[in-house]
């Protein structure tokens, strides 16, 4: 029997990685499930890698160990750029594309789709539901002084809860200087999900 790698296996020691590289790590992998359990990876709170590097399809080991040796030969290169290495690994391969998904765009993508998602009424129904039997489980305020406090609750956490969030994720808050790579403000796209709802 095969054994399985999985994602979730590997997310925390690539965190680990990448945070003794002040948020520098790249990743090359050739999996048989490719980028499909990438969502593990976006789980937090620090990113595991600044990029997933690998073939786009199923390869033959020969093809890989072409494409890898490239990957790495022109690592080297005294100004690397990785989507430069990426093509010239993928022109070895021959057979297969090797591709590069920065994890900014991966993370960046899952954190406003969830933003948006949070603000649809069925989904704040749900929450508020959720705040509602978990404060009757554990305090001993009325029902009255529950809903009153839940229709206080704002449709989002604040945007600095959720620029934290984005700062942890890649560093920002212990390397400032990541701030030029990785930057984002969380402020204006929260304001401009809850403008288009109202």
């Amino acid at each position: 029997r095969p054994e399985l790698l999985t994602w979730e296996v590997i997310t925390d020691g690539l965190q680990g990685l990448n945070l003794a590289t002040r948020c520098n790590l790249v990743v090359f992998v050739a999996a048989c499930i490719g980028f499909a359990g990438v969502k593990a990876l976006r789980r937090g709170p620090r990113a595991p890698a600044i990029a997933l590097v690998g073939p786009d399809a199923t390869v033959k080991p020969t093809n890989l160990l072409w494409a890898t040796k490239e990957f790495y030969r022109r690592w080297m290169d005294k100004s690397p750029k990785l989507q430069e290495i990426a093509e010239s690994a993928s022109r070895e391969a021959g057979t297969v594309s090797v591709e590069l998904e920065p994890f900014a765009t991966l993370f960046y993508e899952a954190f406003v789709e969830e933003l948006i998602t949070s603000v649809r009424p069925s989904e704040h129904h749900r929450r508020t539901e959720r705040l509602r039997q978990r404060t009757l489980a554990t305090t001993a305020l009325s029902a009255s002084e529950i809903e009153d406090r839940l229709a206080l609750s704002p449709p989002l956490p604040s945007w600095n809860a959720l620029q934290s969030v984005w700062d942890k994720m890649f560093m920002i808050d212990l390397y400032p200087e990541n701030q030029e790579r990785f930057g984002l403000d969380v402020k204006t796209i929260v304001e401009a999900i809850l403008q288009s709802r109202s």
